[in-house]
C-alpha cells in the first residue's frame, strides 16, 4: 500500500521541509528524494535499514548516507498512522551529534503542534529537484 507524505508548515504558513531540502546540494536532494520515494512505497517495513528510531518515542529518522549524513525527522500520521508520514524537521548527524542540536526533541515538539492542527500545520510533500 503506498504511503502519503506530508511536510510541516510553520505558523507563518511556510513549508519548513521544502525550505530545508532546497538548501541542500543537488546531489544530496537527489539521494533524499530516492529515499522518500522508497518510503512512500514500503513504509515501516524499511526499519532499520532506511528508517530508524530516535531517542524520542514516535520520532523516526531517515538515513541518507554520504559525505553529509542527512537525517530528516518524521513521524507516522499525524492523522492516519497506518498510511502516512509527516516530515517534521530537516537535520544532519555530524560526528554522532545532531545539527540542529537536540533535533529529535525539537521534532517531537513540532509533532505536538501538527497533532493540534493537522489541517493547517502540514501540507502534501513538495518534491524539490
Amino acid at each position: 500500500m503506498p504511503y502519503k507524505l506530508f511536510d510541516y508548515v510553520n505558523a507563518a504558513g511556510e513549508n519548513e521541509i521544502k525550505k530545508w531540502i532546497s538548501s541542500l546540494e543537488k546531489k544530496h536532494r537527489a539521494k533524499l528524494n530516492q529515499k522518500l520515494d522508497t518510503l512512500k512505497i514500503h513504509g515501516k517495513t524499511l526499519l532499520p535499514e532506511l528508517l530508524s528510531r530516535t531517542s524520542e518515542s514516535g520520532i523516526y529518522k531517515i538515513r541518507v548516507h554520504g559525505n553529509v549524513q542527512l537525517r530528516p525527522l518524521l513521524c507516522e500520521g499525524t492523522v492516519d498512522v497506518n498510511s502516512e508520514f509527516t516530515l517534521l524537521l530537516g537535520a544532519k548527524e555530524i560526528g554522532d551529534k545532531w545539527v540542529p542540536k537536540g533535533a529529535p526533541t525539537k521534532a517531537n515538539e513540532i509533532k505536538s503542534i501538527v497533532l493540534g492542527n493537522p489541517q493547517n500545520r502540514r501540507v502534501n510533500h513538495e518534491r524539490v529537484t
